[in-house]
């Protein structure tokens, strides 16, 4: 920055200040009656749009002026921070292919085959990490197509490269007994609570005393934001009032919380848990396969999909998605369909 001094023809002496490679810096539109000098607010916002000018002329009219939106967007900071620390993740790749693209190169429907191309390049280390930076990718695109920057999405509805079969992942009778008989009690109250509610595991480990009433347990989903007000099992009742209440989380270890990290994962409660699933001989069931059984235990008892949903927190697609995955490999429901095949015979 340079100032230069000029003295007026009725005396007054006045400063201006010029920025090498730029030029003269004048106050922003709105700022002309303001104190215009160094440390000013309305110096140092010229000064800002100053420096930021050419980033932006550099990004102008390619897909990083639709990234870098999108990542300043409302949008963006709705997320989890587990979400957000994923897309970034997600993001950096997609930015060193995609950045310096031309919007019109975007909009190009030719552009569909070489955006698959490249997730199935990715894909042949990694099909479900292919995957996911797709979705993201996808998700940007969206956005700037919702915000009239471009006018299609060709980044819509791919079939998936990585198609992970659960459908025999499932706590059955055994496996539920097995894991009862071997895990501490600090990992045995988070499956129980896991069973009697089929939320995810983040929200579980976070989930205060406060939330829950001794009849109903009430709280909002970290990723999906959902509220979640659920009557509390009798079975589950009966754990939860048992549990020791020191720690503020109803899930804890030495009475404290677990520890979670800024990516939402926790690795010692993961740690122990996987000790436990391998004492139980039970390897190849996750944590997360508790929902599963949840969603098919309340169908089995005859509960509607739309039933489901307003007691777990899920959506109506998420409950058929679940079933379709898990449901047809428990005995109970073909039984019970033979059941009716003989009664009408």
């Amino acid at each position: 920055m340079y100032r230069h001094r000029k003295k007026l023809a009725d005396g007054t002496i006045r400063y201006y200040w010029t920025m090498r490679g730029v030029g003269p810096l004048k106050p922003l539109a709105g700022d002309e009656l303001l104190p215009f000098g160094p440390g000013t607010p309305a110096f140092m916002r010229a000064y800002n749009e100053a420096i930021a000018a050419p980033a932006r002329a550099r990004v102008a009219g390619t897909f990083q002026e639709i990234i870098t939106g999108y990542q300043k967007s409302a949008a963006w900071a709705k997320l989890g921070t587990r979400t957000k620390s994923d897309y970034s993740r997600a993001i950096v790749i997609i930015e060193k292919k995609w950045a310096t693209a031309p919007l019109d190169v975007i909009e190009d429907p030719k552009i569909r085959r070489g955006l698959l191309d490249w997730r199935d390049d990715m894909a042949t280390t990694s099909p479900r990490q292919a995957d996911a930076i797709f979705a993201v990718l996808r998700i940007i695109i969206e956005w700037g197509r919702d915000r009239g920057i471009l006018a299609h999405n060709h980044a819509t509805r791919p079939k998936k490269v990585y198609r992970a079969d659960r459908s025999e992942k499932l706590w059955l009778p055994p496996d539920i007994a097995a894991i009862r008989e071997v895990a501490p009690p600090a990992l045995l109250l988070a499956f129980e609570l896991a069973l009697g509610t089929g939320q995810r595991k983040a929200d579980l480990l976070r989930l205060p005393w406060t939330a829950y009433d001794g009849k109903r347990l009430r709280f909002r989903q970290g990723k999906r934001k959902r509220l979640v007000d659920m009557p509390v099992t009798q079975a589950l009742r009966r754990v939860l009032d048992a549990a020791p209440k020191k720690a503020t989380t109803i899930l804890s270890h030495k009475d404290l919380p677990w520890t979670i990290n800024d990516k939402g994962q926790a690795i010692y409660f993961d740690h122990l848990w996987r000790k436990a699933v391998l004492a139980a001989g039970r390897d190849g069931l996750h944590f997360h396969d508790i929902r599963g059984t949840t969603c098919t235990q309340l169908a089995e008892a005859g509960a509607t999909p739309s039933e489901i949903a307003a007691m777990l927190g899920w959506t109506v697609s998420t409950v058929n998605r679940m079933l379709d995955t898990y449901q047809a490999m428990t005995a109970k429901l073909s039984d019970s369909a033979v059941a009716k095949l003989e009664a009408r015979a």
